[in-house]
């Protein structure tokens, strides 16, 4: 390994946290003069604590020593590979603990049980404390929330219903609950914690999250830091539809993290592994202790906690507590490795999504019967297993990842093939571009252990499917003797050697950087003022190059560009509801139905580029988002005016951060990204927010019920953004100077396409076709196309920025470069 890479990152790393953190400011203080921004304002504060999270984490991440992480059920198979690389001259991964040499695979987990927690061999010192030998790495409170919501999506049991909170049950809790409110935040959950949580269930539960996007969880972010734990426990058990059983284990432990006063390290006594007789503690590695929660049996465990000043004095946990909290265990072995490159290296070994295929699952464990967490035992170890995956993935903690046995049984193919599609898109990159500068990180290792070898089943094909590609996503190794040991270890050495951790962080970093510049804020970061013309033509050439190709997604996409009618359906009945009360901002988010792409051809193609440029072209972003209100006194139309024309902006931006999305329509996400400027752009030129506030204050029957009234008023509210979306304004601008059609030569866009005159007789009109019947279809996708660039051109001179004040944009300016710098 490099050295010189080791303490290159920190500093930029902490510089970007430093802005990210001055663009919140900055932000805040801004929205208060920009009504455009203000409307965006929510959205951007979300995204950039998204960011800092990310940031966040591959800044602790990097503290850490690179690993290979192991995963799978084969606990035998992963036991012989990490001793392969990791074990010294012996062939025996020995750890000495309060002055007593043991063997990992004899003394501690001869039986090659599964743990709760990961694993991590490595050379790095042991602790000094000879009473507390055992150095364990702890979960936090957002980890808890994680497994525990997670674990109630994954419970199998009949029965359980998943139903989706109603608006009004949540507002009402949200109501309560804010009455508690303290006046300092406390330390153990912040904000970004909360948008942490609200990432992982998006993709876990993007049903059931869909509804509580728009209120629970903006108002969650801001309120959760200011709640006790009790009241934390009330606002959070919505995820778990208030199973108390699950609401209690949560309030007990994070409880027990309080004494911690934040620690994320402690110190065990050597009795969590081994007993006095040097075998094995049914204890720490054993991943169904927690199920003592709370009950008389539960033995108390004195730890000390660690921070920068050193171990504290020991507080006490039961073992219930401390084995639900346990993230990572550490083993310090003794002897150096075989081979001097992974010296430098730490083995962590993750825990099976359903535990060891060698020792049974905990479907398989008699649970003593009215424990509090018996119900969700088995749920509980699943969940712990892919959340602590998930969390070495999001801190690039190892880009190395060897599989044996990813799943045992079919059923659990979906979740763990998603998982380990995850663990790639952030460790090795989130395209096949990015990916392809390297052999893949992930590595299905097939030994003698493997279950296709010894059962004579193989689900991991089906895995392998939800994964990716052969060579792109994964790959494959033999180790089913020493020779294939020995390939396996040269080629993991070699992958080590080119500092790809250190090259993933940068480049991530350098990706995160562009996003803020030219994305999250590009609307309003123009240092030079609007863009020229001839920008605006480029953009519209790169879009128009793009999409021309996938004429066959077009339908696709125009249902995309507007929002989904149950969600203004939903907000107009909650706002006749609470009609005094103020609008709360909504987070838009799309998701894409379909799994696969569809073919992009419609059987007519043309190019929109044949007789060159176009003319002349422009600039940025649009002014004032709300110039087309009229002076008047705010009525209820206005109001669902306002937060449908809020919606639908945020609905837009939120379009390219769905993956999906993006390959079902085959664009890349910076494309999606341009489009959806142009189109806030457009619709703030064409004084789309006054156009919706005429349709919707249009008189209606004054005895209609309020259910028909929401229908009409969302009727209208999406046939003015439908007809915005489809004819991208021309029907307003009189024909004449409209743009030529590039398809339907010598009229102008949108034009009726002529009738070709056929003089068939009556006995045959009704069987007979034209000799060349036109494809309107074609005629209008290709007009659109068109219409599109010259929307594009007519932006220019419309800019965001222009609602900022000259100090404002310098101080925008000033964190960016910094940032950049």
């Amino acid at each position: 390994m490099n050295p010189s890479l080791l303490h290159v990152l920190p500093d930029p790393i902490d510089t970007t946290l430093q802005s990210i953190d001055g663009l919140c400011d900055w932000l805040q203080q801004a929205r208060r003069n920009a009504p455009r921004l203000d409307m965006e304002a929510d959205r951007l504060l979300i995204q950039l604590r998204r960011a800092h999270n990310q940031a966040e984490g591959w800044r602790d991440g990097y503290s850490h020593r690179p690993a290979i992480g192991f995963f799978g059920r084969s606990q035998a198979g992963k036991t012989l590979l990490i001793s392969a690389l990791a074990a010294g001259g012996k062939h025996r991964l020995e750890t000495t603990l309060a002055g007593e040499t043991l063997d990992f695979a004899a003394h501690i987990n001869p039986d090659h049980q599964s743990a709760g927690p990961a694993i991590r061999f490595s050379r790095q010192p042991a602790p000094r404390d000879e009473a507390f030998p055992v150095q364990l790495q702890l979960l936090d409170e957002v980890d808890i929330l994680k497994i525990l919501t997670l674990a109630f999506l994954l419970d199998p049991r009949p029965g359980l219903s998943r139903p989706v909170p109603e608006d009004g049950e949540i507002a009402d809790r949200l109501q309560v609950l804010s009455l508690h409110r303290q006046a300092e935040p406390a330390a153990a959950i912040s904000g970004d914690g909360v948008i942490a949580l609200w990432d992982f269930l998006s993709r876990h539960d993007r049903r059931r999250q869909q509804r509580l996007a728009s209120r629970f969880w903006p108002a969650a972010v801001e309120l959760c830091p200011y709640l006790a734990v009790d009241d934390r426990a009330r606002l959070f058990s919505v995820l778990w539809d208030d199973i108390p059983e699950l609401t209690e284990a949560y309030r007990r432990l994070a409880h027990a993290l309080a004494p911690l006063a934040g620690a994320v390290r402690v110190l065990a006594p050597r009795s969590v592994l081994v007993d006095d007789t040097r075998l094995p503690a049914d204890a720490l590695l054993d991943a169904m202790a927690f199920t003592g929660l709370g009950t008389p049996e539960d033995a108390a465990i004195p730890v000390r906690p660690v921070s920068g000043s050193g171990a504290a004095k020991p507080v006490e946990l039961s073992l219930a507590e401390l084995s639900f909290l346990t993230a990572e265990l550490l083993i310090p072995l003794q002897a150096s490795p075989r081979e001097g490159v992974f010296d430098e290296v730490d083995m962590v070994d993750f825990p099976g999504y359903g535990g060891s295929l060698d020792a049974g699952t905990a479907r398989d464990r008699l649970l003593p019967p009215g424990t509090l967490l018996a119900p969700f035992a088995d749920a509980i170890v699943r969940a712990k297993s892919l959340c602590l995956l998930e969390r070495y993935a999001d801190r690039q903690q190892n880009h190395l990842l060897l599989v044996c046995t990813a799943a045992g049984d079919r059923r659990d193919a979906k979740i763990v093939g998603r998982t380990l599609e995850y663990w790639v898109k952030q460790t090795q990159g989130e395209n096949a571009r990015l990916r392809g500068r390297h052999k893949p990180g992930l590595v299905w290792a097939l030994s003698e252990f493997d279950q296709r070898v010894t059962q004579g089943q193989n689900c991991d094909e089906a895995v392998q499917r939800y994964v990716g590609n052969p060579g792109d996503s994964w790959g494959t190794v033999l180790a089913m003797d020493e020779r294939g040991i020995k390939r396996m270890a040269a080629h993991l050495a070699a992958e080590l050697n080119r500092d790809i951790r250190q090259e993933r962080i940068a480049e991530g970093l350098r990706e995160l950087q562009r996003d803020l510049r030219h994305n999250l804020l590009a609307g309003w970061y123009r240092p030079e003022g609007a863009e020229h013309p001839a920008d605006k033509e480029r953009v519209a050439d790169m879009l128009l190059k793009t999409l021309q190709t996938r004429a066959g997604m077009h339908g696709e996409l125009l249902k995309q560009l507007l929002p989904p009618r149950q969600a203004l359906y939903r907000f107009y009945l909650q706002q006749s509801r609470q009609r005094d009360n103020v609008t709360q901002s909504t987070h838009g988010e799309i998701n894409a139905s379909a799994d696969s792409a569809a073919p992009y051809s419609i059987g007519f193609e043309i190019d929109l580029f044949s007789e060159g440029p176009v003319a002349d072209a422009g600039a940025s972003v649009a002014g004032d988002a709300l110039t087309g209100y009229p002076a008047a006194a705010a009525s209820e139309e206005r109001e669902y005016a306002r937060g449908v024309y809020r919606y639908w902006v945020n609905h837009l931006r939120g379009l390219s951060e769905n993956n999906r999305l993006t390959s079902l329509l085959g664009v890349d996400k910076v494309t999606l990204e341009r489009l959806v400027e142009e189109f806030i752009i457009a619709s703030v030129r064409l004084d789309i927010p006054g156009l919706l506030y005429a349709r919707l204050n249009e008189a209606d029957s004054a005895d209609l019920p309020p259910e028909s009234r929401a229908d009409r008023q969302v009727t209208k509210a999406l046939t003015v953004l439908g007809d915005f979306v489809a004819w991208l304004g021309f029907p307003q601008t009189d024909e004449a100077l409209r743009p030529e059609s590039r398809v339907n030569r010598g009229h102008k866009i949108f034009a009726r396409p002529e009738k070709q005159a056929v003089s068939w007789d009556a006995s045959r009109r009704l069987t007979k076709l034209a000799p060349t019947p036109a494809n309107i279809t074609a005629f209008y996708i290709y007009d659109w196309l068109v219409g599109l660039k010259e929307m594009i051109i007519q932006n220019a001179g419309f800019s965001s920025g222009d609602e900022l004040t000259a100090e404002q944009r310098t101080q925008l300016a000033r964190i960016l470069d910094g940032m950049a710098g």
